[in-house]
């Protein structure tokens, strides 16, 4: 029988929310607030989605640069981090309905989510599991 994709299996979303951000230090969570994320794909409670920032360097991140600010209140150049990322939907805020991701961005993110998902090495480290058949 052949196999679904990933993407028939997740429900495809195009939704902005902040996602909370912690850090382990010193065995000891810390909390660092809240960081904008784009969330492209759902499956039961998790989010798979990327960051979006400001900043041109992140330490051992790569950056890629948007056609376009989704905050359409602020005209300041945006990336997102070039890492796929999944968490519980309870980790994320309310949608922002004013922000939007162009269409040429977001096929940029869903090819990257392609190319990191030839192994299925991202669902093997989450709770996602991919069903049979």
């Amino acid at each position: 029988m052949k196999r679904k994709s990933k993407h028939q299996i997740m429900r495809k979303k195009k939704e902005f929310r902040f996602h909370k951000t912690e850090t382990i230090k010193n065995g000891k969570k810390k909390r660092k607030g809240w960081h904008p994320a784009y969330i492209f794909l759902e499956k039961g409670n998790i989010y798979i989605y990327v960051t979006i920032t400001h900043s041109k360097k992140v330490d051992g991140l790569i950056l890629v640069k948007m056609k376009q600010n989704p905050n359409p209140k602020d005209k300041r150049e945006s990336y997102f981090v070039a890492k796929i990322r999944m968490d519980t939907k309870d980790n994320f805020s309310r949608r922002h309905e004013d922000w939007l991701m162009l269409e040429e961005d977001d096929m940029r993110i869903r090819e990257l989510f392609k190319d990191t998902k030839k192994d299925d090495s991202v669902l093997e480290t989450s709770s996602i599991s991919t069903p049979e058949g």
